[in-house]
């Protein structure tokens, strides 16, 4: 039996591990709208208003990436009813983000892990 599809957004600048995630996600009968930061994902979420099942968003502290879309996505919770996944390395900081999300998924992290993670919030 094939799962039904899932509409995620995958919010990831490490060009490898979105690779691997692409080709598990294709495999797991997602639908996936892959963005390498924040300001092209945010675009979709303002224009498109997609209906995503789940969101994953890698965090690097050391470079700030992927906090502003956070920011962006704590102030939009309510209207964004969806699961929120972070993907970051090992850091205290993480715990600052770790109340309002759903999940944190430290590296490194296998691509079939996330893909089962992130099923767990298909309403499909």
């Amino acid at each position: 039996m094939v799962e039904p599809s899932c509409p995620a957004l995958v919010i990831l600048d490490d060009d490898d591990f979105r690779r691997s995630l692409i080709k598990t996600f294709d495999a797991k009968h997602f639908t996936v709208t892959f963005a390498e930061d924040g300001e092209p994902a945010v675009k979709v979420l303002e224009k498109e208003r997609r209906a995503f099942h789940v969101i994953l968003v890698g965090l690097n502290l050391a470079t700030k990436k992927g906090i502003a879309t956070l920011d962006y996505l704590k102030t939009r919770r309510e209207k964004i009813r969806c699961g929120l996944i972070i993907i970051a390395d090992p850091s205290p900081q993480v715990r600052t983000y770790a109340p309002w999300v759903d999940e944190t998924l430290l590296r490194p992290v296998d691509a079939e892990y996330v893909a089962k993670r992130a099923r767990t919030y298909c309403s499909c």
